[in-house]
């Protein structure tokens, strides 16, 4: 079976480095980044062989943004692009469970609208 290529997003990235900072109090720099880095192996794992086995994301959806696929794993959502003809998957947005895809559209476009 074919393994799919896998980049990120910068909004990938910068969602990621979210993450981490939320979870720090909790479980210090050393354990966020540990947690963080274990999901990233697994969401890999997971995309590289079957990224269409993941739904167009519901919520995304609803905001007429029907090209990001959703995959939920360990209280994350992952939203992704899948280019066929390239073998490959963009990460463009790593979110946690309760996070709002409204909420990071309107921060992405206040961030962006300088």
């Amino acid at each position: 079976m074919a393994k799919f290529k896998i980049q990120y997003a910068s909004t990938a990235e910068q969602s990621l480095y979210s993450q981490i900072t939320h979870l720090q109090p909790y479980v210090g720099n050393a354990g966020a980044q540990q947690k963080l880095s274990r999901l990233i192996v697994e969401v890999e794992a997971l995309l590289s062989v079957n990224p269409l086995a993941y739904p167009i994301s519901p919520q995304a959806s609803l905001f007429g943004i029907t090209q990001y696929r959703e995959l939920n794993h360990e209280g994350y959502r992952i939203f992704f692009e899948f280019f066929d003809s390239e073998q490959l998957v963009v990460v463009g947005l790593i979110l946690a469970q309760k996070q709002s895809v409204e909420d990071q559209l309107i921060n992405y476009c206040l961030m962006f609208d300088r």
